[in-house]
């Protein structure tokens, strides 16, 4: 699955770090900013919209972290915006995640054939899937989403 391994050792990282807050705190104090399209969608996935972009304007003050909080609330406006999709046949995904008929998910962002995802109604958000593998288990199409 290519760099799917990347992207399920970020969402560990961030269960490590005690949540994606904390983690978002590590990487910005750290300097690190690259990759905001990514966090932002995590905290779209595990605050929503609002929250998540209220998390960073009200966290980091510098012109950096202004800089990096307003493209994260603008990649989180285009992921709240993205199209719902459905699942047509259950398939597990990878350890522990497995995807069912009738799941609704939105596809957050795109890296090559890995795509992060939130599930609907699921605790354990965001996840990271294969896009050949989505396209054969539901109404979702690679080409709806601009590769990163």
């Amino acid at each position: 699955m290519g760099n799917l391994d990347d992207y399920t050792g970020l969402s560990e990282m961030a269960k490590d770090a005690g949540g994606p807050a904390e983690l978002i705190e590590k990487l910005t104090r750290d300097g690190v900013t690259k990759g905001s399209v990514v966090t932002a969608a995590t905290l779209l996935a595990l605050y929503g919209a609002q929250k998540g972009a209220s998390f960073l304007f009200e966290r980091y003050t510098s012109k950096k972290a202004e800089e990096f909080a307003a493209a994260a609330a603008d990649a989180i406006a285009k992921a709240n915006a993205r199209p719902l999709y459905t699942v047509n046949t259950p398939r597990e995904m990878q350890r522990d995640v497995t995807l069912m008929t009738g799941d609704k998910f939105r596809a957050l962002t795109r890296d090559g054939d890995v795509i992060m995802l939130e599930v609907d109604g699921r605790d354990y958000n965001p996840i990271f899937v294969s896009g050949a593998q989505l396209q054969q288990i539901s109404d979702f199409k690679l080409d709806d989403l601009d590769d990163a």
